[in-house]
């Protein structure tokens, strides 16, 4: 009796493997849907960090280039060879197109002293509205090196404008000292802004820990760190206002009764042995470890410059500044983009990227621009470059950079060509791609193909047919042991079974 069950047991065997069958097939179609829709999102976003650090990278290495000195053009070219001066360090930067037109140890690092004003009354004039009050607190009337100041009194109040005259003019520390403690609410925090903003301008050699200069080891800045900043300063009007001013007065108020009178520290904006013409901003700086510093801006043929020169001694600084400003304004030219450019130029174009290929472009100005090259110099003998911003930046215009040698001298902005700006799909369209799967999964026929039904018949036949032969063996088994032990039964006992 006990092979009675064996045919039993097979069909339900075979029954459990029928009907489990077609479920595990779709179960796992799913299954791999799933997985597949698992790679695909990790694959994109391994690309999106991988672009991410390509990116980064690139943007460190633009910022750690620096722009060669002026006598080390190549031999192609011409580029006037500057004066010597005395000042260990100097630059002179054209504002329009930041072209530096001359240098002497540009990113060499020195204590600036009070032409980091420049970069207080910057921050002043980003954060501020020039008629806030400013009180002054305990610390700015008694820091122990006090150095230049307009004795102002503890809890007295001024305007930003004021303060700014008297950081600009007198080079008051006291002034900056408040000023930095309303704009950044402690020291330690202006400085921080300092730093930051110096970062952002492009600045590579700065440190900065106080707003007025006064001696600290930590506290340093560059010739060419501080052309930058005094260029983004010059934006501001009332910047060039303040800076030009050769005397002010601070009125009388309910907490100071005394009038405060200032003249203007930098003798190239005054009448006198000094005075330069076309002088319009500037600051001077000293201390006994950073000697003589001095930023002076000057303008003549609608060409600005700025000149930095930092540790000189004495009076050498205004000869150094003026023997600078000579030289540039006498060897170099400002020219215009729009009027000097064809109307359609082939010029290689660069992509955020890094790649690059050569595109004929139409020159359709966006705004003025300019190049600052030698005077000897024609514009077509410069190269222009068209530089593209990343996509998801790019609006209507490009940026047309021209370089002559190793020098950049200008850039212009450019209206792009249809084939340049980025395509934007419609919206509808958008819409419609991301509801078809929400639609699908609603229907509930999301992961459904129709090849699962040919598969599922197929597997149904083969299934049904191993468990029929299964069963038939089975079968077959049972009858043949039946028959093998009956004839056994008769050999035993002649043919007969024996009674009992």
């Amino acid at each position: 009796m006990k092979y009675k069950w064996k045919p039993v047991t097979a069909v339900i065997l075979s029954s459990f493997i029928l009907f489990s069958s077609p479920m595990n097939v779709f179960a796992s179609g799913n299954t791999i849907s799933t997985i597949e829709d698992e790679m695909v999102h990790n694959t994109e976003g391994g690309e999106e960090t991988a672009a991410g650090q390509e990116t980064e990278t690139g943007e460190r290495e633009a910022e750690q280039e620096n722009p060669g000195d002026s006598g080390e053009a190549g031999s192609d070219i011409f580029w006037p060879s500057g004066p010597s001066v005395v000042a260990e360090s100097g630059i002179v930067m054209e504002v329009s197109t930041g072209t530096i037109l001359y240098s002497k140890n540009m990113h060499a690092r020195y204590y600036p002293a009070s032409i980091t004003k420049i970069m207080t009354a910057l921050l002043a004039m980003e954060n501020c509205g020039l008629d806030e009050m400013v009180t002054v607190p305990h610390e700015a009337v008694y820091m122990d090196d006090k150095g230049s100041h307009i004795a102002l009194d503890e809890g007295e109040e001024l305007t930003v404008e004021d303060c700014l005259y008297g950081m600009m003019l007198a080079s008051a520390n006291d002034a900056a000292y408040a000023l930095a403690v309303h704009v950044g609410g402690t020291i330690e925090n202006f400085a921080d802004m300092m730093n930051k903003r110096a970062k952002e301008l492009g600045c590579q050699d700065s440190n900065f820990v106080n707003p007025h200069g006064l001696p600290d080891e930590r506290h340093v800045s560059s010739a060419y760190d501080m052309a930058l900043i005094t260029r983004e300063a010059l934006k501001h009007e009332i910047f060039r206002t303040v800076s030009k001013t050769v005397y002010y007065e601070i009125q009388p108020t309910d907490k100071q009764p005394d009038l405060i009178p200032m003249s203007n520290h930098h003798k190239m904006l005054c009448s006198g042995k000094y005075h330069y013409d076309g002088v319009f901003a500037g600051k001077t700086g000293y201390t006994v470890v950073a000697k003589n510093t001095l930023v002076t801006c000057a303008a003549r043929d609608d060409m600005e410059l700025i000149c930095v020169t930092m540790k000189t001694e004495g009076r050498q600084v205004y000869v150094d500044t003026a023997s600078l400003f000579d030289f540039c304004f006498d060897n170099f030219k400002k020219v215009d983009i729009g009027t000097s450019e064809a109307a359609e130029i082939q010029v290689p174009v660069k992509a955020a990227d890094g790649t690059e290929k050569v595109e004929t472009v139409p020159v359709q100005m966006a705004e003025d621009g300019f190049v600052i090259i030698p005077s000897r110099v024609n514009f077509s003998e410069l190269k222009p470059q068209l530089l593209l911003a990343a996509e998801e930046e790019r609006g209507e215009t490009g940026t047309l950079e021209y370089t002559y040698g190793t020098h950049q001298v200008g850039q212009a902005s450019i209206n792009l060509p249809d084939f340049l700006k980025v395509k934007e799909e419609p919206a509808e369209t958008e819409t419609e791609t991301e509801s078809q799967p929400a639609k699908a999964e609603k229907d509930g026929k999301a992961g459904f193909h129709w090849w699962y039904i040919p598969l599922g018949i197929l597997a149904v036949v083969v299934i049904v047919t191993g468990a029929v032969m299964l069963v038939r063996r089975q079968i077959w088994k049972y009858r043949w042991r039946k028959r093998r032990r009956s004839g056994r039964t008769r050999d035993y006992s002649g043919g007969r079974r024996p009674r009992r």
